[in-house]
């Protein structure tokens, strides 16, 4: 894999040259500082710029054109990173080498582009049915979190914790605002994401990287900001005792979720010893320490969940257990978290760096997956893959020990299931 930036006027162009993939994956981001509004309207916007533009009037053109262009996907989502938001409008084509079309290339990036510039807009309306079906969309597909004890439980575990901060943002929160939200007001939603946004386009592919280039500029028409860069990060202080809430839900099982803040650490425990930590603890088989505890040894949990917000600087433990078990469980996960100080196996250790090598390796045969490497390597300073691959072996179950003991509990939230309910298990 080769990288290669190209530091234009008002975007930055990464192209990643691969040469084992019969397609072409390309991420156009808009990265803009966090605002709760901004991230619900800019949802809907990612749906309804993919849907439609003034060239093709209805999703059905979209599709016609992308199957006479060999293009195989063409949709917009909405993520946070820390306290960044990124809107993407994602494309994969079939790779050049494969097609035998004069300018075949430069039409795919021209419709590309032009479906983002050209909405289907009129008088700074978008047309009223797109506009509707997209809200409606989303309304529906937030709405349905409200069934979700897991959700429920962490969603309010996370505002126990972060208060009203990115960190503890969901689309869930902006559903009102979303009802509210008219056809006027997403078109300035528009204008600010296409004028006020910092742009960075990804492409994987096999063409060559100046050639790529040559044809993003000419298609590129936005006037944005001139590119900023954003500090990501988000950083929680510790606590001397940890927050706790209990809540009763019409659930029939518990949901504990306890949050831990992961402070002053350095960029190689951030990359390199986490992971270790992270599979040990609560690996996907069944040998991690929490399933071993929790259901194994004492047959109280259904399943367990374990994910280090690396923006947030947090780790994430939920665990949906027994109703009545409650207490028992919080101090199992305590006693996990405790043992990962200073007991550690070397059947664990081991089975933590297969893990983890293996999954690296199966990183390179997805075009999508070695996109988003390069982009952790550009947004957050990880390294590369062969600098992975190399450091992830010198990793010592000390250091492991080490990163353990700046891990502190800050939270413990408990959605109580119903202790009379039967047929528990």
């Amino acid at each position: 894999m080769e990288f290669k930036i190209f530091k234009n006027k008002n975007y930055n162009l990464h192209v990643i040259n691969v040469k084992n993939f019969r397609s072409s994956h390309v991420e156009i981001i808009f990265r803009n500082k966090f605002d709760a509004k901004k991230a619900a309207a800019f949802s809907i916007l990612a749906d309804i710029l993919t849907d439609a533009s003034k060239d093709y009037p209805s999703s059905k053109y979209i599709m016609r054109h992308m199957e006479d262009s060999y293009i195989l996907d063409f949709y917009g989502s909405q993520t946070r990173n820390g306290k960044v938001m990124q809107t993407y409008i994602i494309c994969n084509y079939i790779d050049p080498r494969y097609i035998d079309e004069k300018d075949y290339l430069e039409n795919v990036y021209k419709f590309i582009f032009g479906v983002l510039k050209k909405p289907l807009v009129n008088k700074n309306k978008f047309d009223d049915k797109l506009f509707n079906l997209a809200k409606n969309r989303l309304i529906t597909d937030l709405k349905a979190y409200g069934d979700d004890n897991n959700f429920l439980a962490i969603h309010s575990a996370m505002k126990l914790f972060a208060g009203d901060t990115p960190t503890s943002f969901h689309m869930y929160d902006m559903i009102d605002f979303i009802k509210n939200l008219t056809n006027e007001e997403l078109y300035d939603y528009y204008q600010k994401l296409v004028e006020e946004s910092s742009v960075d386009i990804f492409v994987t592919t096999s063409t060559e990287p100046k050639t790529i280039n040559n044809i993003i500029k000419d298609n590129y028409h936005f006037n944005n900001v001139k590119y900023k860069e954003y500090n990501e990060l988000i950083y929680h202080d510790n606590r001397l005792l940890p927050k706790k809430k209990s809540d009763k839900s019409k659930f029939k099982q518990s949901t504990i979720v306890m949050i831990y803040n992961v402070n002053n650490i350095n960029m190689y425990e951030r990359e390199f010893v986490m992971p270790y930590y992270i599979n040990i603890l609560n690996s996907s088989d069944l040998n991690s320490k929490l399933y071993q505890r929790l259901r194994n040894e004492n047959g109280l949990c259904y399943s367990v969940q374990t994910s280090c917000l690396d923006r947030s600087n947090i780790i994430m433990v939920r665990s949906t257990i027994k109703a009545g078990c409650e207490a028992k469980a919080v101090r199992l996960i305590k006693k996990c978290f405790t043992d990962m100080k200073n007991k550690i196996s070397d059947e664990e250790f081991v089975r933590a760096y297969y893990a983890f090598t293996s999954s690296l390796k199966g990183m390179v045969d997805s075009i999508g997956a070695i996109n988003r490497l390069y982009m952790n390597m550009y947004y957050a300073g990880f390294s590369s893959y062969e600098d992975k691959l190399k450091n992830y072996k010198n990793v010592t179950i000390d250091e492991i020990n080490l990163l353990a003991n700046k891990i502190r509990l800050n939270t413990i939230y408990v959605l109580k299931g119903d202790i009379n309910e039967r047929n528990q298990d």
